[in-house]
C-alpha cells in the first residue's frame, strides 16, 4: 500500500568512495536517523510512580519485515520529509522526545509497594532482530540488528547522547554509562529488561524483573559483585550468580 511507504532518495557519483567515510556517507546516515513518533510505548509503576518508556524507530528500521505497516502515518510521513537536513532533523527529534518524555512520567497514587507494567501500544512484531539504543530513562531507539555499532554510533549526529545499546538476547554492543545498577540508567537498568521481555520475550529478561520485584536487594548485591569479564549485562545471569556466591563463601 503506497501510503504505507515511505521513499528517500540519493545522487552520488560515486558511492563506493562516499562509503568509505562514514561522515559523509549520506544514505548510511539517513537510514540511521530516529523518527521522532514512537512505534512502541509502554507503562510500568513502581515505588508509587507512573512510569513510560517510549520506542523510535530508525529510517531503516522502518524497511524492515519487523514493523506492522499502519504504523506510517501521515505524521511519520511528514516528520520523514525532514531527513534532508539531518542535523536539523536530530535537534527537532532531541527536543520532541525529551518533552515528551517529561510530560508522560508522574504520580499515579499506586500502592508503593506495588508493581505492574502494561503496553500500550506497539507497531513491532513479535520476536524481531534489533538493536536497541537508551539516550535516557524512557527514551530508547530501535534500528536493524548491528545498526548501532560503537563505530556508527561515534559518526551519528547524535553521538553525544547515544549512551548504551544492547541487541535483541542483551548482548551490550558498547556503553558509556559504566554503571552497575538496577535503578540507574545503564546496561542494567530495570527498563532495560523490561522492553527485552515485550519485544523479545527473552527468559533473561523475565528472571530479572521477578528478581526485581521480589528480591531486589539480592539482585543489587549479586551485581555489586560480578565483574563483568564474561560480558556486560544480565545476559551474563548465570555467571553474575556464581559470582555472587563465591564471594558469600
Amino acid at each position: 500500500d503506497k501510503k504505507n511507504q515511505l521513499t528517500f532518495a540519493f545522487k552520488t557519483d560515486n558511492y563506493l568512495d562516499m562509503s568509505k567515510n562514514p561522515n559523509k556517507d549520506e544514505a548510511r546516515l539517513t537510514l540511521s536517523l530516529p523518527i521522532s513518533v514512537p512505534i512502541f510505548e509502554m507503562q510500568y509503576y513502581a515505588e508509587g510512580c507512573r512510569k513510560s518508556i517510549q520506542v523510535y524507530p530508525t529510517i531503516q528500521f522502518l524497511y524492515s519485515h519487523h514493523i506492522m505497516g499502519n504504523y506510517i502515518s501521515e505524521e511519520v510521513h511528514r516528520v520523514g520529509k525532514g531527513a534532508a537536513d539531518p542535523q536539523k532533523f536530530c535537534a527537532d527529534f532531541v527536543s520532541t522526545v525529551f518533552s515528551r518524555a517529561a510530560s508522560k512520567d508522574g504520580m499515579n497514587g499506586v500502592d508503593p509497594d506495588g508493581f505492574d507494567s502494561k503496553v500500550i501500544f506497539s507497531y513491532v512484531k513479535q520476536h524481531p532482530q534489533y538493536t536497541l539504543v537508551g539516550i535516557q530513562p524512557g527514551v530508547y531507539v530501535i534500528g536493524m540488528k548491528d545498526q548501532f555499532n560503537l563505530h556508527d554510533c561515534e559518526a551519528h549526529p547524535l553521538h553525544e547522547i547515544l549512551q548504551y545499546a544492547a541487541d535483541e538476547v542483551g548482548f551490550i554492543l558498547f556503553d558509556k554509562k559504566n554503571t552497575k545498577s538496577v535503578d540507574e540508567f545503564g546496561p542494567y537498568f530495570f527498563e532495560q529488561y523490561l522492553l527485552l521481555d515485550a519485544l523479545s520475550k527473552q527468559e533473561v529478561a523475565q528472571n530479572v524483573i521477578t528478581y526485581y520485584c521480589k528480591h531486589k536487594d539480592k539482585l543489587q548485591h549479586c551485581l555489586d559483585h560480578y565483574d563483568e569479564k564474561q560480558g556486560k549485562g544480565f545476559v551474563c545471569w548465570r555467571f553474575l550468580m556464581n559470582q555472587s556466591l563465591l564471594a558469600e563463601k
